[in-house]
């Protein structure tokens, strides 16, 4: 269950980014609807966070840690 205020779009920018999802998904992703929730205050605060993670210095590219993510993703039944 997700609550409401995520999937509703605040802005006219999210609304287009949000419609561009949902034609070419069918649905916008978890990860997206969390990111995208007041960004002022959050999101793109959480944003860095993660790609400080994953990008960060380590002994694998950035393509090899998205395909360990997105291999764990897909044990997880994850559909993004």
């Amino acid at each position: 269950m997700r609550l409401a205020a995520l999937t509703q779009p605040h802005s006219l920018r999210q609304r287009i980014v949000f419609a561009l999802f949902r034609a070419f998904l069918g649905q916008i992703p978890g990860p997206v609807l969390a990111l995208s929730y007041r960004r002022d205050v959050c999101g793109k605060y959480l944003a860095r966070c993660y790609q400080r993670g994953l990008r960060g210095a380590q002994e694998w590219s950035a393509g090899e840690v998205e395909l360990f993510a997105a291999f764990v993703s897909s044990l997880n039944r994850c559909r993004f």
